[in-house]
C-alpha cells in the first residue's frame, strides 16, 4: 500500500472513531436530560415523570448496561403497579361504588345538593336519608 492509501485508511478510521464518540456523548446527554426532567415530572403536575424517565432510561439503555438494569428493574415495577391497580380496580367495582361519591359522568353542585348526572342532563334530588322518629314516651 502507498502512503495515500494509508492516510484514507486512517482518516476513515479516525472519523468512524469520531462519529462514534460523538453519538454516545449525544445519547448521553439527551437520555440523562430525559431522566431529570422525568424526575422533575414527578413532582410537578404537567410532566408525566414516570414516562419520561423511562424514556431516558431507554435512550441510555443504547449504550450503558446499567441504563439497561435500571430499564428492565422499572419495567417489572410498572407491571406490577398496573397489577395493582388493576385488582383495586376490581374490588371497587364488584363492591359497588359508595353513593356519596359522585361518578366520572356526575357533577355534584354543593349550593344546593343536586346531582347532575352528564349523561342524562337533567338533574334529580339524590335520596333523603331516613331521620329515625324519636322516641314516644307513654
Amino acid at each position: 500500500m502507498t502512503d495515500r492509501e494509508w492516510m484514507a485508511v486512517e482518516l476513515r478510521v479516525v472519523g468512524r472513531l469520531l462519529v462514534d464518540r460523538t453519538r454516545r456523548w449525544a445519547l448521553t446527554v439527551v437520555g440523562f436530560a430525559l431522566v431529570a426532567v422525568g424526575i422533575a415530572g414527578l413532582v410537578l403536575p404537567v410532566l408525566p415523570g414516570w414516562a419520561l424517565i423511562i424514556s431516558g432510561l431507554v435512550v441510555l439503555s443504547r449504550e450503558y448496561s446499567w441504563a439497561n438494569s435500571a430499564l428492565a428493574f422499572a419495567r417489572r415495577q410498572a407491571t406490577r403497579g398496573g397489577r395493582g391497580l388493576r385488582d383495586a380496580l376490581r374490588k371497587a367495582r364488584r363492591r359497588g361504588r359508595p353513593a356519596e361519591v359522585p361518578g366520572p359522568t356526575e357533577v355534584v353542585l354543593p349550593a344546593d345538593e343536586r346531582v347532575i348526572d352528564l349523561t342524562q342532563a337533567e338533574a334529580v334530588r339524590p335520596p333523603r336519608q331516613r331521620q329515625p322518629e324519636p322516641e314516644r314516651s307513654a
